[in-house]
């Protein structure tokens, strides 16, 4: 059954201006048309569902390119539960995030391949949940992160380990492959300027990849590691918080189209808080390098380098429904409006390489889309509320609702999470 959105005005993820008075027209769960409507031609044969969103404005589903399903938000930054509670705990974080209107994740170090088994559920139709792009285990060298992260981590030193510790994650189905090549904030005795790994290593690790046809997330802080990772051919740089320390690494990013993943969110989310358990040394890290994170951002995103969103909820105090928040933060760093959705939208679904298929509102694509009340570029904020966020749509069915929305009955899909 067609399904027709009306009376609206379309911000489609290109980085065009928003149209009023738009139309999309949605058809076996892809786009036919969105735009405006005095351009609009039904050619429906069949029985449509006419929805009229009253003025409202329409989006493209976000993308999450860094998640962490399997962390809540832990103060002390421990995720651990035994198998049957992390099973379900990452159900309900992948849920959280589909009735947030994050309606693709990319999970950057899940826990003990139960992400996948949560995945496999819902595709299955099992539960509703949102699209899904895993990694799998975080590649590690031998220190004390693996036993902080003990379901996230797999230990390879060496060439040979590190390439066979990449096709047990293509083993698993792991869409994308993840090593950390510098120390984290989020280990107690982490040095995150320190690197992990050997040029060997890292080359062999995204060659490894590749052949299977997998793009790279490199976990980098420190500019030694961050060098090493672009010279390899890494396809997204996570966290690059040092990254301003070597302009020539920077226009190596922009030639090459890799991607920046800057998760600003995480580090906000600690130092602001007033009243909490965090460590004291996860929160002086964060004091010591969250300028230094904001300042990389808009350097390269000055010189032309591709910037995707990344929030890496799960992490302390960053939980999961609160991740458009880090399309605001980008946007104190220095991205206009517009740029920092974007980053969301269009260019999160090109670091995934799906953007032929998802992140924008034409004509083609998959119908992930999101129907808000304000309009998120006079504030972006409002992307994280819910009293703004009135339908999720994923697969062109209606996938979360807030309480209050009237919805003809044949438009709701078996199972719609409420948005409270």
């Amino acid at each position: 059954m067609d399904t027709l959105l009306k009376n609206l005005t379309l911000i489609d993820g290109t980085g065009r201006k928003p149209v009023a008075d738009a139309v999309i027209a949605i058809r076996g769960g892809k786009i036919s048309y969105a735009g405006p409507a005095s351009t609009w031609r039904n050619e429906a044969d069949g029985e449509s569902i006419t929805l009229d969103l009253n003025g409202a404005y329409v989006l493209p589903g976000l993308i999450d390119a860094h998640v962490h399903l399997s962390g809540s938000g832990e103060a002390d930054s421990q995720f651990y539960a035994p198998t049957g509670q992390m099973a379900l705990k990452i159900l309900s974080n992948a849920q959280k995030n589909l009735a947030a209107g994050i309606t693709t994740v990319r999970d950057l170090g899940g826990w003990s391949e139960l992400e996948f088994d949560v995945r496999r559920s819902i595709q299955r139709g099992d539960f509703t949940g949102p699209r899904m792009c895993l990694a799998g285990r975080f590649i590690s060298i031998t220190e004390a992160g693996a036993d902080y992260y003990v379901g996230m981590y797999r230990v390879a030193d060496g060439v040979d380990e590190v390439r066979k510790a990449v096709r047990e994650q293509v083993k698993h189905g792991a869409d994308v492959i993840k090593m950390g090549v510098t120390g984290a904030v989020l280990v107690e005795s982490g040095a995150p300027g320190v690197t992990h790994f050997n040029s060997d290593e890292i080359q062999a690790l995204v060659e490894e990849a590749k052949k299977f046809g997998k793009p790279v997330a490199m976990h980098a802080h420190g500019i030694d590691g961050i060098r090493k990772a672009v010279e390899a051919g890494v396809t997204t740089l996570e966290h690059g918080t040092y990254l301003y320390r070597d302009p020539g690494v920077i226009r190596l990013m922009a030639q090459r189209g890799v991607f920046l993943v800057p998760t600003l969110k995480v580090g906000w989310d600690i130092i602001l808080a007033e009243k909490s358990s965090i460590p004291g040394w996860i929160m002086q890290k964060n004091v010591d390098s969250q300028g230094d994170a904001a300042k990389s951002l808009k350097t390269a995103y000055d010189a032309g380098v591709r910037i995707a969103m990344g929030s890496d909820v799960g992490t302390p105090l960053n939980y999961h429904g609160e991740n458009a928040l880090e399309v605001y933060w980008m946007e104190q760093a220095g991205l206009s409006k517009m740029e920092a959705l974007v980053a969301a939208t269009n260019n999160a679904a090109k670091a995934l390489g799906w953007d032929s298929w998802l992140g924008t509102l034409e004509a083609g694509k998959v119908a992930d889309l999101l129907v808000h009340e304000k309009n998120p570029l006079e504030d972006l904020r409002s992307l994280a509320d819910k009293e703004s966020l009135r339908l999720v749509i994923k697969d062109g069915e209606v996938a979360a609702s807030h309480a209050g929305s009237v919805l003809p009955k044949e438009a709701l899909a078996k199972q719609v999470l409420t948005i409270r």
